[in-house]
């Protein structure tokens, strides 16, 4: 009697025919069709215990994540966005017919109301960690003369790919302090060619601005760890795979300014951190 390995029983156990090693070559007869056979199998098995190991070593309940929505209280009426007089430039309209300011963008259909394009970030306890860069490229559009996304975060030496989706050329001019103030002058859309910057140091969100229509500007961030997330239409962020640990949160905002808490989480823990902007208090 032959006993069955631990993988041989977790294959089986998932429906997996049982594996039999090949026979003698005196017995099978040198039959290729046996050894191909006989390979099959052994990779299926393979196969599908890697894969059953896989799945159970990550489930969602596992994945430490810290969540949470910006609120905001106060009188949104005070807030309204305004339409941006582009008409310097006609071709800007081509593609976007209205534009509007984005310095405070407040989500007046949730209840209650909640802030959008609010930065929020580990910003304490990940010393001594180490992070892998993503090779994922992290895009700055140009469309309608205006800058999308409007706040960015990027890991340091992570690409960051700029381009140009409007009929008219643009330039755009990094305002940072710590990285170099990186600039490039884009010619139209289908002439353009995207540009691409990694930025070496982790930095507080810098302004960029375009030197061709001084309306357009947006915000980047860098930092040396993948926890950050902007806020959108819901106000929420959310930040997965957090370390077990204690940190500092937080949020910041272009108009609002900056808020933090602190979290303690433990593996496979799911938290909320709310916070709260009350710029008229």
């Amino acid at each position: 009697m032959r006993f069955r390995t631990t993988l041989e029983r977790a294959a089986i156990s998932r429906g997996v025919p049982p594996f039999h090693p090949p026979l003698p070559r005196g017995e099978r007869g040198g039959s290729a069709r046996h050894a191909r056979r006989d390979n099959a199998l052994r990779a299926a098995l393979v196969a599908v215990v890697i894969t059953g190991l896989s799945a159970g070593a990550v489930r969602a309940g596992d994945v430490t994540t810290i969540r949470g929505t910006v609120f905001f209280k106060g009188d949104p009426a005070k807030y309204e966005r305004a339409v941006v007089d582009r008409s310097a430039d006609p071709a800007c309209a081509k593609e976007v017919k209205k534009v509007e300011t984005e310095n405070v963008i407040l989500n007046t259909k949730t209840d209650p109301v909640t802030v959008r394009n609010v930065l929020v970030a580990i910003s304490g306890g990940t010393e001594g960690l180490l992070f892998p860069t993503p090779q994922q490229p992290v895009v700055l559009m140009q469309h309608g003369c205006r800058f999308d996304p409007h706040v960015l975060g990027v890991m340091k030496r992570q690409p960051l790919r700029i381009l140009n989706a409007d009929h008219t050329s643009s330039s755009v001019h990094f305002l940072s302090d710590v990285n170099d103030q990186y600039r490039l002058t884009q010619p139209k859309r289908d002439l353009d060619t995207g540009g691409e910057v990694k930025l070496r140091f982790e930095e507080g969100p810098f302004q960029v601005k375009s030197n061709v229509h001084p309306w357009m500007d947006c915000y980047i961030a860098v930092f040396r760890h993948p926890f950050f997330g902007v806020t959108g239409k819901t106000g929420m962020y959310e930040l997965r795979g957090v370390p077990p640990g204690s940190y500092v949160l937080r949020a910041w905002h272009e108009m609002f300014g900056t808020l933090t808490a602190r979290v303690t989480i433990a593996k496979g823990e799911q938290k909320t951190v709310d916070f709260t902007y009350e710029p008229d208090k």
